[in-house]
């Protein structure tokens, strides 16, 4: 069901990714990092960890829980034809690449902004990332 007039679809193909499941999986996003943000922060500001290390610990943290809600209740994919282990590594590898964006994103930021705002300016950038890899990739149907 698309959340867009299907003449907009119709006309322009590449509004046909934005539905109920770009809702969920901002949802699950939201939840996913924010623990991704509190992991970075107590680890930067309590435990000082460098900003890059703190970054791949407090991204890790969330792949689990992410692939989880993403496979049953975003796409509601159970695995399908590809079975969990090939539809988790797929959901592993994709987040080792978002992983790869967003470090590279903070560790550029990180030259002229304080830690948590470079931090910030990476997640629409790897969430647009993951959404794209996870839709069309990891739990294309």
């Amino acid at each position: 069901m698309s959340l867009l007039p299907q003449k907009l679809v119709e006309r322009a193909p590449v509004f046909r990714f934005i539905d109920s499941t770009l809702l969920r999986f901002g949802s699950v996003g939201a939840i996913t990092t924010s623990l991704d943000f509190a992991v970075f922060t107590g680890l930067t500001k309590i435990a000082a960890l460098a900003p890059i290390p703190a970054n791949v610990l407090s991204y890790s943290c969330g792949i689990l829980l992410s692939f989880l809600l993403n496979q049953r209740w975003t796409f509601r994919a159970h695995a399908y034809k590809k079975g969990n282990a090939l539809q988790g590594a797929q959901f592993v590898i994709a987040n080792l690449i978002g992983l790869t964006l967003s470090s590279a994103i903070v560790g550029v930021f990180v030259i002229i902004l304080p830690d948590l705002f470079a931090k910030l300016l990476s997640i629409p950038l790897v969430f647009v990332w993951n959404y794209m890899a996870a839709r069309f990739w990891v739990f294309k149907q």
